[in-house]
């Protein structure tokens, strides 16, 4: 269909992105291109064979003349950035940032959406030291004050419950028992978010993205207390769990294979959490329930059948 609105996704093979693809895909009213590192991997290949209307093109976003080509003739881009890719090197995360915000209004492009989370370095008065969330808001702070004119929507994900299936994944006692495991007080909230509902969440926008300019849109199923989680998850699962408050030396010898500035910023997050939430002490998330269902951690746990392996 030759009048069907064009969508850039980058990072199309990872969560947050092949979500947005998948979504989208599903309305019939989109052509795709969706952006990755490597067009012949096997990820970008299964995300092709969706739809004859998804196209996998080759994007570094640290290069200007990538981006450009990539972004070119798009109706609206769904963009991110990864801390992750390059802990050693927080810069870059920023640096590309700001060149696919700088690109995208350069090429007036009508709709860009931005996932994004909060200063805690601000909001904490520079007590916590959070890069990952830090330099994202910071990106948000730069797009407002350089391009007031691209009409932007920044999209805001929770703690992703699919982080206990790799990063964070609870130990196995022998016993069978499963052991979520932080250093967060029993009594800290979670904001939970079933990352596959950025998918949901970017359809919704689409409908009307006007409405959506400049707004913040929280996507998180649930607030549930730290000591909840193993309840619900034994709920679900009918297998016994506890949630575990890790001292910090505990912690961080299970993030051994980070640096040990990685280490600590992930150790801020969950002070963060403790203190202030994930979204900070002044932000409404539960407004992106507003636009459609988000699953809690209990919806998760059915519709994955997950009973806390990898």
């Amino acid at each position: 269909m030759a009048n069907m609105r064009l969508v850039t996704v980058v990072g199309a093979t990872g969560a947050q992105g092949g979500a947005v693809v998948r979504s989208l895909i599903e309305t019939g009213k989109y052509k795709i291109r969706g952006l990755t590192r490597d067009p012949s991997s096997a990820k970008a290949q299964a995300i092709k064979r969706l739809s004859d209307n998804i196209e996998m093109v080759s994007c570094d976003i640290n290069k200007s003349d990538d981006v450009k080509r990539a972004f070119k003739d798009s109706w609206a881009i769904f963009a991110l950035t990864d801390y992750w890719a390059q802990p050693d090197k927080p810069e870059v995360e920023i640096q590309q940032g700001t060149l696919m915000a700088d690109i995208a209004s350069s090429l007036q492009i009508p709709y860009y959406i931005f996932s994004t989370v909060e200063n805690v370095n601000k909001l904490s008065g520079e007590k916590l030291d959070v890069p990952h969330f830090t330099q994202k808001a910071k990106i948000r702070d730069y797009i407002k004050e350089k391009h007031p004119n691209l009409k932007v929507i920044y999209v805001e994900p929770g703690c992703y419950i699919q982080n206990w299936q790799n990063m964070a994944k609870p130990q196995k006692l022998d016993d069978g028992t499963i052991v979520f495991a932080a250093p967060l007080d029993q009594k800290a909230k979670l904001h939970l978010v079933d990352i596959d509902d950025t998918g949901p969440i970017v359809r919704e926008i689409l409908e009307d993205p006007e409405k959506y300019i400049n707004q913040d849109i929280c996507i998180c199923g649930e607030e549930i207390s730290f000591e909840d989680v193993a309840k619900v998850f034994t709920k679900v699962t009918g297998i016994p769990a506890i949630s575990k408050t890790l001292k910090e030396e505990e912690f961080r010898a299970a993030l051994s294979f980070l640096p040990k500035s990685g280490q600590d910023d992930l150790f801020n997050m969950y002070k963060w959490f403790e203190e202030y939430g994930y979204y900070g002490k002044n932000k409404d998330w539960t407004n992106g329930k507003q636009l459609t269902q988000l699953n809690t951690f209990e919806q998760w746990l059915k519709k994955t059948g997950w009973k806390g392996d990898s």
